[in-house]
């Protein structure tokens, strides 16, 4: 490799270096602090570097919440794909759907719902300060896609019962779960009242029961 080709790799090599320990930093302080209370002074800080250098990676904050926000999409849309290739009935793909909210309850997760719901707490001006969120919204519309996929499974497998639409049935019971199971997420980092069950155990209890509601009748 010629000196100056090396030189160029290794320039490369270390901006891209450079680049995820600022995403890393940012993500630490944003779930931390949340997305109003972070700056770009606490990101530099987290990540050991000098603020002119996050600046000249990522001019404005809101550049660096777009990017972790699409990070997140895509791992749910990794999660979502990888549930829709196994070889089970529809159920139990909706089974390990609800399986993976409740791992939204451990610790680090929580922290990215919360991030979540910050950013979601903006939406109104989301468009204005975070970009049009273009990966966001296209991870968004391919999760959608494999759901969709899932409940065409369900209307052919006969695990679902079949007296109610599947399509309305899934949705509003996935988008239920997922609904408690983020919030139930997000009050681990917020003060809530006191409670003798776990989370974890309310969530595996209302899995049981929409498990045995979904189900095809004998």
């Amino acid at each position: 490799m010629k000196p100056q080709d090396r030189y160029k790799q290794e320039r490369d090599e270390s901006k891209k270096a450079r680049y995820q320990q600022i995403v890393q930093a940012a993500e630490s302080v944003f779930f931390r602090k949340g997305i109003e209370g972070a700056t770009m002074n606490d990101i530099a800080k987290e990540a050991g570097i000098g603020v002119a250098t996050v600046f000249r990676y990522f001019p404005a904050k809101e550049q660096l919440v777009t990017v972790l926000a699409d990070g997140i999409m895509e791992e749910i849309r990794i999660t979502f794909a990888d549930i829709a290739e196994q070889d089970v009935t529809c159920l139990e793909k909706i089974g390990l759907l609800f399986d993976y909210f409740i791992s939204l309850l451990e610790e680090r997760r929580s922290s990215f719902i919360k991030f979540l719901e910050d950013l979601h707490l903006n939406v109104a001006h989301a468009r204005g300060l975070y970009g049009d969120v273009s990966e966001h919204g296209i991870a968004g519309r391919k999760i959608f896609a494999i759901f969709t996929a899932m409940i065409e499974e369900g209307e052919k497998d006969g695990s679902l019962r079949t007296d109610l639409p599947p399509e309305e049935m899934l949705i509003t019971l996935v988008n239920a779960f997922g609904l408690f199971a983020s919030k139930l997420a997000y009050q681990k980092n917020v003060l809530m009242l006191p409670s003798d069950v776990e989370p974890e155990q309310q969530l595996l209890l209302v899995k049981e029961m929409m498990m045995e509601f979904m189900k095809a009748k004998s």
